[in-house]
């Protein structure tokens, strides 16, 4: 991994057009299917809930119907685990009883796992998790069970945000909603410019230049760490709270997103989804999804391309 090692200064952004802190923050929706792999999700939805100010709601679909008690059985969690959550027993599909919750207009998030039974290496994105994220243009937190399960600590707290960035606009496009999170979240944000082998230089006016020297980065990198950091916080919006940093990395944006995420231990990591998980799309996704030590929060773009 090439991301350079040197710390950048940190900068504050300036306050504008963000949430004000102690209203109303809606809900965070997490579907359990009762399974170890699926539970794992749980506590992390109740970190995210509680940081948010906002309700959690644990949603459970069974094949058919059922009284609350019996279906609440199958969860297989302690009366503690249930405390302060609704809970919403649906029959049916398990995609369409997640996609129809998630349409509620206060729903601010969908905590899935990326599948469900057991916990063990090797599994990949479930039909259920890549149905529902197709699906939906809420924002989605990914968690794979294999990198959470066996960990010596889980975050209580969400404090570090990894919100790589390639020079697209799309990308770009991602900014304003992942520092609004940040500040509601109370957290720090880490912004991670990577430069593929290749990659066409931006023409577009406002477009953040990299070094000259990208192999070299002790040339420029503390004056391109500032101004790039300036930047982009100011194209975000970026409030006078939240802490900002800017990181270069050169290579595959996949492998620099994943040893970053490891490097600095990340709580989470921004990404955006730009297909609807179509055969041969989605690649750089589904490799952090693979390896990344940290759930991924999905944000929908607006556009289309592949990545």
């Amino acid at each position: 991994m090439n991301t350079t090692r040197q710390p950048p200064p940190t900068i504050y952004g300036t306050s504008q057009g963000m949430t004000p802190r102690g209203t109303s923050q809606g809900s965070v929706l997490v579907a359990l299917d009762g399974s170890p792999a699926a539970n794992v999700a749980l506590p992390i939805a109740r970190v995210f809930a509680r940081q948010l100010g906002a309700r959690l709601e644990i949603l459970h679909v069974t094949p058919e119907p059922m009284e609350k008690d019996a279906a609440l059985s199958l969860l297989h969690l302690a009366p503690k685990e249930l405390k302060g959550a609704q809970v919403h027993i649906l029959s049916g599909s398990p995609v369409e009883g997640i996609l129809k919750v998630a349409r509620a207009p206060d729903t601010q998030l969908i905590v899935l796992t990326t599948h469900g039974r057991i916990v063990e290496p090797g599994h990949r994105l479930g039909r259920v998790a890549a149905t529902v994220v197709a699906n939906t243009d809420a924002p989605v937190l990914l968690v794979r069970p294999e990198a959470i399960v066996g960990r010596e600590h889980i975050p209580t707290r969400i404090e570090h945000m990894l919100v790589p960035l390639d020079g697209s606009p799309v990308t770009f496009g991602a900014l304003r909603p992942a520092i609004n999170l940040a500040s509601r979240l109370h957290a720090a944000v880490d912004l991670l410019y990577v430069v593929s082998p290749g990659q066409s230089v931006p023409v577009e006016p406002g477009s953040i230049r990299t070094p000259y020297y990208v192999d070299q980065p002790q040339h420029e990198w503390p004056e391109w760490s500032r101004e790039a950091t300036m930047r982009l916080i100011a194209q975000a919006g970026c409030p006078s709270e939240v802490r900002a940093r800017a990181f270069l990395g050169f290579g595959d944006i996949g492998t620099e997103v994943i040893g970053f995420a490891k490097r600095y231990k990340e709580d989470i990591v921004v990404l955006v989804r730009r297909s609807h998980f179509e055969a041969g799309r989605a690649r750089v996704l589904r490799r952090v999804l693979k390896h990344t030590p940290c759930p991924i929060f999905l944000l929908a773009a607006r556009s289309s391309s592949a990545t």
